[in-house]
């Protein structure tokens, strides 16, 4: 899939799960995100990769350190 096509899937599955923004930033009941694809660096409007939070999230940074 490319990366758009990619993002709708994953916002179709949050929002067939019932996902709720009650907050900006706060927590969801579900979130994918797309973190990195491939080697490209995508930044678009509705897409940025690699994702924006990854240096804030140790959630995300600790079993990527053991990917890469």
């Amino acid at each position: 899939m490319e990366p758009l096509e990619l993002l709708d899937e994953l916002q179709d599955i949050e929002n067939s799960m019932g996902r709720h923004k009650v907050i900006d930033k706060g927590p969801r009941n579900i979130d994918l995100d797309i973190l990195l694809y491939d080697n490209q660096v995508i930044h678009h409007k509705r897409l940025d990769v690699p994702h924006i939070g990854i240096p804030e999230r140790e959630f995300v940074l600790r079993p990527l350190a053991e990917y890469v």
